[in-house]
């Protein structure tokens, strides 16, 4: 759980999609003691460490991990003390043999006569609010400089909130209406989204994979907020479309769905292997109206594409910090150098797609981060370089999400804690025509 740079949710899905394990229920609750003990992973250190004799995160990585899923199923679920304890041990003997078993149970048992109560929490203030709400301290620090310290508690709390699961209907297979009646006779709960008109929200997600509508491209999973940021282009019939940072594709299929094939976009992406996933999924959508490239815009313009694009979508690489619900594990790989670290390869990328938007066009740029070290300031700083004009919620006048996302000055900011969503900021940038 937090050994290296592989991410937890890929993890998983590959295990329930290989592994043994048909029961709906069985695949939910994995998938619940995973992502639940990421989320709480501080806190859970802070609950263990008056039983163990060194910091947890210095102990072995198998036994810390051990103890922090047991810990989680003791202090945040359902199972019984003994049935927790019980599996956790076995798993550990399996894994490591008698010694470290051992261990694990000493501990777990010792945090059940102790009636699971945790150790006093430090003084108020940022590692107070790191331990409470379990976040590193140079993430609290981050977003408290970003949003303020009660807004970042507000957004840490509702990180540690499981989140809604939500899809986007296919239109060039299906439509929403038809979607949700066919999940509904499978048993999956699906409700429409309050804002995306194609999305779906599934109370009992657990068959999605297996679902041969998914396979067959009649959905695709997708937050709701990433869903709301397509439509701020809304491509038209014969437009040319630049999506400069497109794999996996969920965003270029929407664009491609919502001019219904009419306009020609163009997606790239840096590396082969991100354009193939990329192909895959315009291929299993049906995307019309999509062509694909291999493109670093961090090492250069797109090559004989001067001021060839109507409208150009640059969903830039961030720290992912605004996902931290769904993606747990990317807290823990924060560094306090990462902010910088990507607003200069955004920068740079953004600089870059603009060179190939025609005068008059409209450039949207957007992240999935709460930070304005890689939003406003970024978009801020490229305005004063380039000359571009902001576009506030006039420019989507018929884009279908929340009023209230819309900052006075101009962006756009959709936030778990307001809206429900994943965390996505977005600028619209206009480039003025000659004269």
């Amino acid at each position: 759980m937090d050994g290296g740079r592989a991410y937890a949710d890929i993890l998983l899905e590959r295990a329930l999609r290989e592994g043994d394990m048909p029961d709906v229920r069985d695949r939910a609750l994995l998938t619940e003691l995973v992502m639940g003990t990421l989320r709480r992973r501080g806190t859970l250190d802070h609950f263990l460490s008056p039983y163990v004799s060194r910091p947890v995160e210095k102990t072995d990585s198998l036994v810390r991990n051990a103890l922090r899923l047991g810990a989680y199923q003791l202090m945040y679920t359902r199972i019984p003390e003994r049935v927790a304890i019980f599996e956790t041990v076995a798993a550990m003997k399996s894994l490591r043999g008698e010694k470290p078993a051992g261990l694990v149970n000493a501990v777990l048992r010792a945090m059940v006569r102790a009636g699971k109560t945790p150790p006093p929490l430090v003084e108020e203030g940022p590692l107070r609010i790191a331990v409470e709400l379990s976040a590193p301290l140079p993430l609290v620090d981050a977003l408290s400089r970003s949003m303020g310290e009660k807004e970042a508690v507000s957004f840490l709390e509702s990180s540690l909130e499981k989140p809604p699961f939500a899809v986007r209907a296919n239109t060039f297979r299906t439509t929403r209406d038809a979607l949700v009646a066919r999940l509904a006779e499978s048993g999956m709960g699906p409700v429409p989204c309050r804002y995306a008109g194609d999305g779906v929200i599934l109370g009992k997600p657990g068959g999605v994979h297996a679902d041969p509508g998914f396979r067959s491209g009649e959905y695709l999973v997708m937050d709701e907020g990433a869903q709301l940021i397509a439509p701020l282009l809304s491509p038209a019939e014969g437009e040319n479309v630049l999506d400069a940072c497109a794999a996996p594709g969920g965003k270029t299929t929407h664009m491609a769905a919502l001019c219904r094939g009419k306009a020609r976009i163009l997606a790239v992406d840096v590396t082969g292997s991100r354009v193939r996933m990329l192909k895959e999924t315009v291929t299993r959508l049906g995307a019309k109206g999509v062509e694909t490239a291999v493109h670093d815009f961090s090492a250069g313009p797109l090559p004989n594409a001067s001021e060839r694009f109507d409208k150009v979508l640059v969903d830039a690489p961030c720290t992912g910090m605004g996902v931290i619900r769904r993606n747990p594990d990317a807290k823990w790989r924060f560094e306090p150098g990462d902010p910088a670290r990507m607003a200069a390869l955004q920068r740079t990328i953004l600089r870059n797609a603009w060179l190939s938007m025609k005068p008059g066009g409209l450039l949207v740029y957007s992240t999935c981060s709460p930070l304005r070290e890689e939003n406003e300031d970024v978009v801020e700083a490229f305005r004063r370089e380039a000359g571009a004009r902001l576009h506030g919620k006039d420019a989507a006048k018929d884009w279908p999400g929340p009023a209230d996302a819309w900052t006075p000055e101009g962006f756009l900011r959709l936030a778990p804690h307001r809206h429900d969503t994943d965390c996505f900021f977005a600028a619209l940038l206009g480039k003025s025509r000659p004269g």
